[in-house]
């Protein structure tokens, strides 16, 4: 435990590295504003707010409107829009009079949104298409999700197997229905911006890691550290210790200190809601807070496999600039190698998609294992946790076998 305690302290030691724990820092405060940005609130004037009134403002509209969305409150929902679109100020040519017809349907506007998403085309989102459902249509909105998904099928306009048709059909047709409807904007915001957190926290993360140990190297005291009693075993395990204690332990605190500042601002209502509110084409079932815990694990085990990478190669070449680009390359260069190699089934598996869980959750990559269909995210997550328990033990065993020159 005093060795671990100590490598931890060696690696925070260092200014430079001190001086990245402040940049992520106002990193974080910059991230929870641009998110808590996100949920903007228009009062009776036209005018547009954001911040904590303006949440607490908006959760008191559509908490109004709380409840299941069956068909008596899409009706209801529908008459409510049809009012205010025919209200004067709607109808005003004045970008402020508009404003104010737009603040009388904030309570609404999801639900809008919803019924606008069932009645336009599958990959062609109308704005106004809500404004011509009847209200005898309109309680068919989750029929409706079901039946354009089949005719995208139908259209020929798609590659997916007829697998992986049949896959997507079932993951819509057991969506639990009537939707359970309220305020949940915090959730959204939440969601939208995390990965390019997560993305930056691993960048940060792979930095402070990358010198643990390559740095014994470059102090010239390598034939001191492995002619000790301990140094190629306590000492090897102490530094393989210190890594995932500084990775797990700056993953967690951040995330969980973004997470906090950004529902605290904007309120944590809407965690069980089902995901469709906002991702109305997705196939995953499950609601806005299994959706975050989905995120925040693929980006833990992609975070983790950056920087065991990223310990490896400071092990093998014994420099810390070289080990540093790791993180880097892992997490952001295969995304753009992805756009100029034409392998997108195999650029699906780079480990950059464990940050990107939320586009999987948003358009669900498919894939057949053993003749079954399941979603790219599901197979990735598991698999990389393994390879990163797979590293670990690889890491000790190649340090250990350093030769002192």
């Amino acid at each position: 435990m005093k060795m671990l305690r100590y490598e931890i302290k060696k690696v925070f030691s260092k200014s430079k590295n001190r001086m990245a724990v402040i940049v992520l820092f106002v990193i974080l405060v910059i991230t929870s504003v641009l998110t808590i940005n996100k949920v903007e609130y228009v009062d009776e004037k036209g005018n547009h707010f954001v911040g904590i009134s303006a949440a607490r403002d908006l959760r008191e509209a559509k908490n109004e409107w709380k409840g299941y969305l069956a068909e008596d409150t899409l009706s209801k929902a529908l008459e409510e829009n049809r009012t205010i679109n025919n209200s004067k100020e709607a109808l005003s040519d004045d970008i402020t009079e508009q404003n104010k017809a737009y603040a009388k349907k904030q309570g609404i506007v999801s639900i809008i949104d919803v019924i606008g998403q069932a009645f336009s085309e599958y990959r062609d989102y109308n704005y106004y298409a809500a404004d011509n459902v009847s209200d005898d249509e309109v309680g068919a909105i989750y029929e409706r999700r079901i039946s354009a998904l089949k005719e995208w099928f139908d259209s020929g306009e798609e590659t997916f197997t007829q697998e992986e048709k049949d896959f997507m059909i079932q993951k819509y047709e057991d969506l639990e229905t009537p939707f359970y409807y309220e305020y949940m904007d915090g959730w959204a915001a939440l969601l939208q911006n995390i990965s390019t957190f997560i993305l930056i926290l691993a960048l940060v993360i792979g930095f402070f890691v990358s010198g643990i140990f390559s740095d014994e190297f470059q102090a010239k005291a390598d034939s001191i550290f492995f002619s000790t009693r301990f140094g190629r075993s306590r000492g090897i395990s102490a530094k393989v210790g210190a890594g995932f204690c500084i990775t797990t332990g700056f993953y967690v605190i951040f995330v969980l200190l973004y997470t906090f500042i950004v529902l605290f601002v904007l309120g944590v209502d809407g965690a069980n809601c089902p995901i469709q509110l906002d991702l109305w084409r997705s196939v995953y079932n499950i609601t806005f807070l299994q959706a975050y815990l989905f995120i925040v694990l693929g980006g833990y085990i992609g975070t983790i496999f950056a920087s065991t990478l990223a310990m490896l190669v400071s092990a093998l070449t014994r420099s810390t600039p070289t080990a540093i680009i790791v993180p880097f390359i892992v997490l952001c260069a295969f995304p753009f190698l992805s756009r100029i190699i034409t392998l997108p089934g195999l650029c699906s598996f780079f480990p950059d998609q464990l940050l990107e869980i939320y586009l999987d959750i948003k358009e669900a990559g498919l894939v057949t294992l053993g003749g079954k269909v399941t979603t790219i995210a599901t197979v990735i997550v598991p698999v990389y946790a393994v390879i990163c328990l797979i590293l670990l033990p690889v890491l000790y065993k190649v340090y250990k076998k350093t030769e002192i020159k």
